[in-house]
């Protein structure tokens, strides 16, 4: 009998290790490359850590935050709908069905829907209802861009972004963004021997029309921000062949600028030196709310400036010696707001400017 009773105890013991949290997949620590972070209004911004699949909405004055994911499916897309301010949350549901949640700007969540789209991509974007116009989904497959509308049984509007170059032995499609029909801007990765290039399409959907901008001397990021794209980079210095092109630390580095979608032209930009010096030197770039935070490496530094390249903040000290990341600058109060993850959990830093 004791040993029935022994044998049943270790049973169960074994059954709740199992079960335990050794296999519940922990939390891992958000990474501030990998959050993205959206502007919702007034001092709430939304939070998307896609290291662990979590959108929480963060009150920057009271620094308390409200998880809006359910669960750890796959964060598609955020966007944020103005007028009042709701935000919509895509996430991956059963098979290639889009779970569609709509959340107020505290985080109350107003409807929950599943779009039934038939194919599933590498990534997609939502689109707003303008005017007399349903929403709209764009799902990219490879070189291959869909944009699908209700009912959701077949795209309205195709495009090939497959983008040939002989000087490259391959070039791929790295990132896009899409606001609104037309416009559409695909980044690529352009790849040759010893060397890797960034260019970017900017491409109107309805004439076809096609303009390649190939002059970024690294990694960019592009977002739509109403009739513009903004395109910024960041880059830490570091050793590389001598026969690879790379940033001068003696030139003025154009971190930042903005393109026309109408004309496909710069209309400003933002430029600034940077020191190689020391362990880490470089630049980080953040565009927010038409806010273009350019942050100093080397310098544990940071400027402000207005999407149209004004100068709005000069030199001011960046909390955590750069290991925070930038979420908005309030210049009337002049306070400045920075998420830190040095506990492994979201944490507003307040910060008082010069």
């Amino acid at each position: 009998m004791f040993k029935k009773v022994l044998l049943i105890s270790v049973l169960t013991m074994s059954m709740l290790i199992t079960a335990g949290p050794v296999n519940a997949n922990p939390k891992e620590q958000p990474v501030n490359e990998r959050t993205d972070v959206v502007w919702v209004s007034g001092n709430a911004a939304a939070l998307v850590d896609h290291v662990n699949n979590k959108a929480d909405i963060v009150d920057l004055h009271t620094n308390t935050a409200t998880t809006i994911s359910e669960d750890s499916s796959r964060i598609l897309d955020l966007q944020v709908m103005s007028s009042p301010p709701k935000i919509v949350l895509l996430k991956q549901g059963k098979g290639t069905k889009i779970s569609k949640s709509v959340f107020s700007s505290d985080g109350r969540l107003l409807s929950k829907t599943d779009i039934p789209l038939k194919t599933a991509g590498d990534k997609v974007k939502w689109v707003a209802p303008t005017g007399k116009t349903n929403e709209r989904i764009m799902v990219q497959a490879g070189n291959n861009f869909s944009l699908y509308q209700y009912p959701w049984a077949k795209p309205s509007v195709t495009y090939n972004a497959k983008f040939i170059d002989k000087g490259y032995e391959n070039v791929s499609v790295m990132d896009w963004d899409f606001q609104a029909y037309p416009y559409l801007a695909v980044k690529y990765q352009a790849q040759g021997i010893m060397s890797t290039d960034y260019l970017v399409k900017l491409v109107n959907l309805y004439s076809r029309n096609e303009t390649v901008i190939k002059d970024f001397n690294t990694d960019f990021s592009i977002h739509s921000s109403g009739n513009f794209y903004a395109a910024y980079t960041s880059y830490t210095y570091q050793p590389v062949p001598g026969n690879v092109s790379r940033p001068s630390a003696d030139e003025a580095q154009k971190v930042f600028q903005l393109i026309s979608k109408s004309t496909s032209k710069e209309t400003a930009s933002v430029k600034q030196v940077f020191k190689e010096d020391g362990d880490i030197s470089g630049w980080v770039t953040e565009f927010i709310n038409g806010q273009v935070f350019v942050g100093d490496l080397q310098g544990r530094s940071w400027s402000l400036f207005s999407q149209g390249g004004a100068a709005l903040l000069k030199n001011q000290e960046w909390p955590k010696n750069g290991n925070t990341k930038f979420l908005y600058a309030n210049i009337k109060s002049k306070t400045a707001y920075f998420l830190d993850y040095s506990s492994g959990d979201i944490s507003v830093i307040a910060s008082t400017l010069k």
